[in-house]
């Protein structure tokens, strides 16, 4: 195995790991959020109590993330692979960011297809107007409600 796939293996179960740990320490703070109140039975501060335990579970998350990595790396065996094709190298596709859509038309090399607007047949119905559909509810208490 490469440097190249080395590393990008570790960055994905280090990935992996984060992600999941990450989601436990959520999961386990908002149950300390719930809980945290009964703590003024016990003449403690709540906030002090919640900084306090938030931050020592954050400490815990962050050892079982190195001890779990180092499990995991250590553990991993190649297996060969006998009579596989060479690997094909294609260019990777490049994915849109989130909010970011391609461009249509000739400037994405694409002159087939056209963008076509949608225009609303009749008068815009206002969220507080009966509805349209003869139910006697407000429109945003009945088909408002679906979208």
């Amino acid at each position: 195995m490469g440097v190249e796939q080395w590393q990008a293996l570790e960055r994905w179960i280090m990935l992996q790991i984060i992600d999941k740990h990450w989601k436990d320490h959520l999961l386990s703070m908002e149950h300390l959020k719930e809980g945290i109140g009964l703590r003024g039975y016990g003449q403690k501060n709540p906030l002090n109590e919640y900084k306090r335990e938030g931050f020592d579970m954050f400490v815990d998350m962050t050892e079982r993330i190195k001890a779990d990595a180092m499990e995991y790396l250590f553990k991993i065996q190649m297996a060969e692979v006998e009579n596989a094709p060479p690997a094909r190298q294609s260019p990777p596709t490049p994915r849109p960011m989130p909010g970011h859509y391609p461009l249509h038309g000739a400037a994405s090399g694409n002159t087939a297809t056209e963008t076509k607007t949608v225009r609303r047949q009749g008068a815009k119905v206002g969220r507080n107007a009966p509805c349209p559909c003869g139910s006697g509810k407000k429109y945003k208490k009945c088909c408002g409600a679906l979208s």
